[in-house]
C-alpha cells in the first residue's frame, strides 16, 4: 500500500506511536506534517524522514485549540497543496483513582485528548470535503471502553474519542471521507514508567518480554500498520474500531444484547428479569442510534 500522492497529518508525532506512524508513512512514499509541541522532537522525526528521502515538515501547534487545529491544517495545505489523511494521535496521560483527580488534571485531559480531536476532525473537514475524498484515524483506548484503575480521566477522554468516532463517520457518509479509530497498546515513553518501572521494550526483544510474561505488549511499530491500512484509499471501512497490539488486530465492537421487553415494566421486573437483562445472546451489533431502534417491537396497537 503505497501513499505518494497523499498529505497526511500526524498529531503528537515527535516521539512514540506517533513518530512510529510519520516514518511508516514516510517510508510508503507521503508528505508528512510531523506535528509536535515540542520543536526538538518534531524537528528530529522530520530530519528521520528527510535523510531518508522523504518528505515532511514540523509543525509545533497546540491541538487543544481551535486556532492551533486550523493552524496544523493549514501547514499541510500550505507546504504541499493539499491534506489527504488526518491521525490524531496527540494524547497525555495521567494516573489518579476518581477522588483524587484535579479540577485541572481532568480540563487538561479532555482539551488534549477529546478537544484535540474533534477540533482536527473540524479543521480538516472543509478540506476533505472540498476534494471528495479524507481518511481519518482517531485513537480511543481499551481503558475506556474496558476500563483500568487509576485511569477515570484518560479513560473517560478515550471513550469519548470513540463516540465522536462512530458520529462522525454518520456525517461522512457520501462524501469520500472515512472515519475509523484505532485502540493501540504499545510499551512508549508515556506508559512506561507506570508499567514497566522505566524498562521500555526496543528492537527484537519485546517478542522474548511477552512469552517470558515481562510484559504484556510490544512496541509502537507493531501498531503503525493497522494505521496505514485504515488511511489507505483502498480501505473503504468506515465508523469502526480496531484494537491493535503485540501483532494481534481485532474489532471493537459496542453489542447490544437481545434484552426484555415489556413497555410496562417496573423497576421489580427487571430485577426479577436481570439474568435476561445481562445476557448478550444474540446481540446486536448497531451501526447508528436508528438501526438499534428498527428492531424493537411496536409498542402496541390501541383498537
Amino acid at each position: 500500500m503505497r501513499f505518494d500522492d497523499d498529505v497526511v497529518i500526524v498529531t503528537g508525532a515527535g516521539q512514540g506511536l506517533g513518530r512510529e506512524y510519520a516514518l511508516a508513512f514516510a517510508a510508503r512514499g507521503a508528505s508528512v506534517v510531523v506535528n509536535d509541541i515540542d520543536p526538538d522532537v518534531a524537528g528530529k522525526v522530520v530530519a528521520e524522514i528527510e535523510d531518508a528521502g522523504g518528505k515532511a515538515v514540523a509543525d509545533t501547534n497546540s491541538v487543544a485549540e481551535r486556532e492551533g487545529a486550523r493552524a496544523i491544517v493549514a501547514t499541510a495545505t500550505e507546504q504541499f497543496g493539499k491534506l489527504t489523511v488526518l491521525v490524531n494521535n496527540a494524547g497525555i496521560i495521567n494516573f489518579a483513582a476518581i477522588p483524587d483527580i484535579s479540577e485541572d488534571d481532568w480540563r487538561t485531559m479532555q482539551s488534549v485528548t477529546l478537544d484535540g480531536a474533534f477540533h482536527m476532525c473540524a479543521a480538516a473537514w472543509p478540506h476533505m470535503v472540498k476534494n471528495g475524498y479524507g481518511r481519518i484515524v482517531n485513537t480511543t483506548s481499551n481503558a475506556g471502553f474496558a476500563g483500568n484503575e487509576t485511569l477515570g480521566a484518560y479513560g473517560a477522554a478515550k471513550l469519548a474519542v470513540a463516540g465522536l468516532t462512530k458520529c462522525a463517520a454518520q456525517d461522512a457518509i457520501s462524501t469520500g471521507i472515512t472515519v475509523n479509530a484505532v485502540a493501540p497498546m504499545a510499551v512508549t515513553r508515556m506508559n512506561r514508567d507506570a508499567f514497566f518501572g522505566g524498562k521500555e521494550s526496543e528492537g527484537e526483544d519485546w517478542r522474548e518480554d511477552i512469552a517470558q510474561g515481562k510484559v504484556p505488549m510490544g512496541p509502537p511499530s507493531i501498531v503503525a500498520p493497522t494505521v496505514l491500512w485504515l488511511a489507505h484509499r483502498d480501505t473503504q471501512i468506515n465508523g469502526e474500531i480496531f484494537s491493535s497490539s503485540s501483532g494481534k488486530v481485532a474489532r471493537v465492537g459496542f453489542v447490544v444484547g437481545e434484552g426484555y421487553f415489556n413497555p410496562d415494566h417496573s423497576p421489580e421486573d427487571l430485577a426479577k428479569h436481570e439474568a435476561q437483562i445481562r445476557e448478550l445472546g444474540e446481540y446486536l451489533d448497531p451501526k447508528s442510534t436508528g438501526e438499534e431502534l428498527l428492531v424493537i417491537p411496536p409498542l402496541f396497537v390501541k383498537g
